[in-house]
């Protein structure tokens, strides 16, 4: 099974430790060990995603100093997820397609040849 891109990673962390909140230094830290992701790249997510998402025009930072995800991250990983068992589901339905047409030409056979 492949990794996750290091986006839905960091927004996982962001939507899973949104009830307590958390710090940039702890988001960083789960995505450097375990991505190889370069400062710059994950300061971009941050302030994007994060900091500054898309039409919001307020600060998403608690009172405790922790932040906030945006609901965007949350319908990200949400999107991301569906989409993996939506692939999965098409996969198994594929091969149970398949098995059912050997089943008819099986089937065919056999009436045809009696």
């Amino acid at each position: 099974m492949s990794k996750e891109p290091w986006q839905i990673a960091a927004a996982r962390y962001c939507v899973e430790h949104s009830e307590q909140g958390f710090e940039f230094k702890d988001l960083k830290e789960y995505i450097n060990v375990r991505y190889k992701v370069s400062e710059r790249h994950l300061e971009f997510f941050i302030q994007e995603e994060i900091q500054h998402p898309t039409g919001r025009q307020h600060n998403r930072q608690g009172d405790s100093g922790h932040w906030v995800p945006p609901l965007s991250l949350v319908s990200m990983v949400t999107d991301y997820d569906e989409l993996k068992e939506a692939r999965k589901n098409a996969r198994q339905a594929f091969w149970l397609s398949f098995i059912a047409i050997i089943i008819s030409l099986i089937t065919l056979i056999v009436t045809t040849f009696k």
